[in-house]
């Protein structure tokens, strides 16, 4: 028997319309109210708002030249060196990278850290991660080049930085601020 024509509908056209022109998925994220106050004022639908928000925060940051390495004077003749992202920094376990601004991080070593164990684990890095891209290699080749030329002008050191624990906060997870 055969069925009237239009009486059976593609899978695609079952359900809601799209909402995007490129495959997406659900998802469920809890955020704060504030936030999506603010998520409302770009669009209505929180879905857009949301790609909106990450289109507009990502691709700024992608559109900036590839990021290297910086130093930010942060006190008279005190600098502080600031890097873009990078997957193989991530995997020095000691070492962590504080997001400071979108696509800009600072780099954090737990307490007792020497210097030159910071360089070795760069160093070794550039030197075991083959698959490494050429823009974070080209970064993290400038990161070591500062770090050792400083270490060896006796021109570095490390500070304290003031962290604070967030557990306890009402909406905050706990946080180890040891790193451990």
């Amino acid at each position: 028997m055969k069925m009237p024509e239009g009486a059976i509908r593609k899978k695609r056209d079952a359900g809601r319309p799209r909402k995007f022109a490129e495959p997406s998925r659900p998802i469920t994220v809890t955020l704060p109210t504030r936030v999506l106050r603010m998520l409302q004022e770009l669009s209505p639908d929180r879905a857009r708002a949301i790609a909106r928000a990450t289109e507009t925060a990502v691709g700024a940051a992608k559109e900036r030249e590839p990021m290297r390495v910086e130093v930010v004077e942060v006190a008279p003749g005190i600098g502080l060196i600031i890097v873009g992202p990078s997957e193989s920094l991530h995997r020095i376990p000691w070492l962590r990278l504080a997001e400071i601004a979108p696509g800009r991080y600072i780099l954090t070593i737990v307490p007792g850290t020497a210097i030159e164990i910071v360089e070795v684990a760069i160093s070794d890095i550039l030197e075991d991660r083959e698959d490494m891209g050429q823009s974070e290699r080209a970064m993290i080749t400038e990161i070591l080049k500062w770090i050792r030329s400083l270490r060896r002008a006796q021109n570095i050191t490390k500070a304290e930085l003031l962290l604070v624990s967030t557990r306890g906060r009402r909406g905050s997870r706990p946080v180890d601020i040891a790193g451990t």
